[in-house]
């Protein structure tokens, strides 16, 4: 219950802050305080009374304070691989426009993942925008990867290093993909859930696809959802760390998954992405694949039966699943509950 109640105060924090927070960022996040109770909320109580996972706080080492990841571990049966046997890692990263949230967000993700191929799946909270811009949440997910990798982690939850794999939703697959940079080689496979890739440009300039709404009624929010990389832009206009799709692909994970909603501002960035991937790899052992999802909008995995088809929901699922199984099988590790 900290974690929300904790969360849930940063709009305060942000408005009444001494940090110098433009004024035209404050008012609008104070607006969305609401929208933002809500989805935290709805990410948290479902897990208040969860044993499924264990909450663990990382050190910072870029001066920021300790960073929150929560931890599910797979359960063992009687035809699951020995305790004893190393564990593969799948590190998932939440979305929100590099606002601050909670590591629950990505909980049902987590939990699947965890289930379905026996990874210990570690979902990170980090600091955001508007309080804190470019590159504090970068630095907060590169130190918890980094911990995950760490000799002292790997032998506290018994860790195989040769099957790491990442997640993320919209800014959590900059921010994921971002991490993995950082590990060249270490990185088996990825999955991108409705990815920011690019944020050369705010989110009013980017290309609307065939079917996006003509009338936008949270449009008066899109400067503080821009409010972390907005004010840095120009300094980082060619900077591969905020802008993943600019990342040279011997640095990202061998085998990326792209999910891909065709209502989605991010479809343009993503599908170049993708297209300049497998250019890039052709005739390689790697592996590049785009699932495309007609008539769904972003975040559309996350809200089955709300404004989403939930047979599309599903599916997109099991392909992350079925995605993520393959890399580790390739690594040696074949799961069985």
């Amino acid at each position: 219950m900290g974690a929300l109640i904790s969360a849930n105060l940063q709009p305060f924090f942000t408005l009444f802050t001494t940090r110098p927070v433009a004024f035209t960022y404050r008012w609008r996040y104070f607006a969305f305080t609401p929208g933002f109770w809500l989805i935290n909320s709805m990410k948290y109580l479902p897990w208040i009374f969860s044993s499924a996972y264990r909450s663990y706080y990382i050190p910072s080492t870029h001066g920021g304070p300790d960073i929150r990841v929560i931890v599910f571990e797979p359960v063992y049966g009687s035809s699951s691989p020995a305790k004893s046997k190393p564990r593969p890692l799948h590190f998932t990263v939440h979305g929100g426009a590099f606002m601050p949230g909670i590591a629950e967000q990505n909980a049902e993700l987590a939990d699947r993942v965890c289930k379905s191929t026996g990874a210990v799946t570690v979902s990170v909270q980090y600091r955001g925008a508007p309080r804190f811009v470019y590159p504090a949440a970068h630095d907060d997910v590169d130190d918890a990867l980094a911990y995950f990798l760490s000799p002292k982690a790997v032998e506290q939850f018994n860790l195989d290093l040769n099957n790491v794999t990442v997640s993320g939703l919209s800014a959590g697959v900059n921010l994921s993909l971002s991490a993995s940079m950082n590990h060249t080689g270490g990185i088996k496979a990825a999955v991108s859930f409705c990815g920011l890739v690019d944020v050369r440009i705010g989110p009013w300039e980017k290309p609307k696809p065939p079917g996006f709404p003509t009338s936008n009624p949270i449009a008066f929010l899109e400067p503080v959802f821009d409010s972390y990389a907005g004010p840095l832009r120009p300094k980082h206009v060619d900077d591969p760390r905020l802008n993943v799709i600019l990342a040279p692909t011997d640095k990202l994970p061998q085998d990326i998954l792209f999910i891909i909603p065709e209502v989605d501002i991010l479809l343009h960035e993503e599908t170049k992405m993708v297209e300049r991937l497998k250019k890039e790899t052709q005739g390689s052992d790697r592996r590049i694949e785009a699932a495309f999802y007609e008539g769904e909008m972003h975040g559309f995995p996350e809200l089955p039966g709300i404004v989403s088809d939930p047979v599309k929901c599903e599916d997109a699922w099991q392909r992350m699943i079925g995605f993520l199984r393959d890399s580790n099988e390739k690594g040696g590790w074949k799961w069985t509950t």
